[in-house]
């Protein structure tokens, strides 16, 4: 593993037109999703119509849509390739809205259930495991922070659609009964900030102006702040549901209109674009087709990530398929890369943990293959400030997730 440093410009903004990619040639379906397996419900040569339910989740049954009509191309244990025929063809085409307040609890849990409703941007609990109709609920935090310098995607929905935000906010109030609702915002965003608590102004919900620092966006290091509340697994255990926009407002549209999620806002940003922009993007399309509509700036080496430059994956272009798991991908020119040297004990990886773990120490037991439980691994929220200050160039936080994923 390499320490890379980019080449940087924190001039680069989005434009505020969201681009359309609607016609991938074919999109690809994973079986395996967070260690859990899917079941095919169709075979090779079968015709599938879009929003047709094509997979059943093992244990439980919870399914998984395809985002277009065509022709399953291909089918195994791991994933289904459908071509796309270009018709979107649907069995019952209605357009239908669905009053928010005809909702009970239990409508709420069995539709997200049966939707297929999933978070998007992270791997936390899904939305029907979190909005039970059986909870006891205090807080709802919603969490407009970015995750990265770059990362504006969340901010941005909130100022296209905050008439739907406060909508499905409002009617989580009247049936959770939720004690306090908080909406986390920049401090930079002052006009919104006074938008947002003018319309709140009679209502249960609290504008939050935070000065933003890197890590703050994680739900664990949010609630901390926020809350001065720990948790072990998620924050369920303590009455409090945090959401991002995005996964806020793919549940009011699944409500609203009782149908599953079939697209997707991703944000492409770095100083390889030709056009940073967010796109509408059908869930399952190859990411060498969208590349092909945005076009790379020529360089010897560019860097590719999905998800945030800190603990951004690099992405393999032909195999990368955009699912709800990751909403930003950004592409940089490769500016030096490091050696690998080894650990100097110096410290500065727990100094600098938000978490208070000693990932160095951790590291060299998960290599010595020793015992891993009793130092907090589960409590990681994968930030990457431990490879970020590394003088020995470690990507301490690499073999901190892999040690995570054996404990888990």
């Amino acid at each position: 593993m390499q320490k890379i440093k980019i080449e940087e410009n924190k001039k680069i903004e989005c434009s505020n037109q969201i681009v359309l990619f609607d016609n991938p040639s074919n999109i690809m379906i994973s079986l395996i999703k967070d260690n859990d397996i899917y079941l095919p419900l169709l075979k090779k040569g079968d015709y599938v119509y879009q929003e047709e339910k094509i997979a059943l989740r093992k244990y439980d049954h919870f399914p998984i849509f395809s985002t277009v009509s065509g022709i399953i191309e291909f089918i195994d244990n791991e994933k289904i390739i459908i071509k796309n025929d270009l018709k979107n063809r649907v069995k019952e085409y209605s357009i239908v809205e669905y009053p928010l307040t005809n909702y009970h609890k239990q409508d709420v849990c069995r539709l997200l259930f049966e939707l297929g409703v999933r978070n998007i941007g992270n791997e936390d609990l899904e939305p029907y495991q979190k909005l039970t109709s059986n909870g006891i609920y205090k807080t709802l935090i919603i969490n407009v922070l970015r995750e990265d310098a770059y990362f504006y995607i969340e901010l941005f929905q909130l100022k296209m659609e905050r008439k739907q935000i406060l909508e499905i906010i409002d009617f989580f109030i009247d049936i959770y009964n939720f004690e306090e609702v908080l909406i986390v915002v920049p401090n930079n965003e002052e006009l919104l900030v006074e938008e947002l608590a003018f319309l709140t102004r009679e209502s249960r919900i609290k504008i939050i102006a935070m000065e933003e620092y890197y890590s703050l966006a994680h739900p664990r290091k949010l609630i901390l702040q926020l809350k001065k509340i720990k948790y072990y697994q998620n924050s369920i255990e303590k009455g409090i549901v945090v959401f991002n926009v995005s996964t806020l407002l793919s549940i009011y549209y699944s409500l609203k209109y009782q149908r599953p999620q079939i697209k997707m806002l991703v944000q492409f940003t770095g100083n390889m674009w030709k056009k940073n922009c967010y796109m509408e993007v059908r869930i399952g399309t190859c990411l060498k087709e969208v590349m092909k509509k945005l076009e790379f700036k020529r360089a010897k080496e560019i860097i590719l990530l999905k998800g945030s430059l800190m603990s951004g994956k690099n992405c393999d272009l032909e195999n990368t398929i955009i699912n709800v798991n990751t909403e930003f991908y950004s592409a940089w020119q490769a500016k030096e890369v490091y050696e690998e040297e080894s650990c100097i004990r110096c410290g500065r990886c727990a100094k600098v943990c938000p978490i208070g773990l000693n990932p160095a120490l951790i590291m060299k037991r998960y290599l010595k293959k020793k015992n891993l439980f009793r130092f907090g691994i589960e409590f990681c929220i994968e930030c990457g400030l431990c490879s970020y200050v590394c003088p020995s160039n470690i990507l301490v936080h690499k073999y901190v997730e892999e040690a995570k994923e054996i404990i888990e």
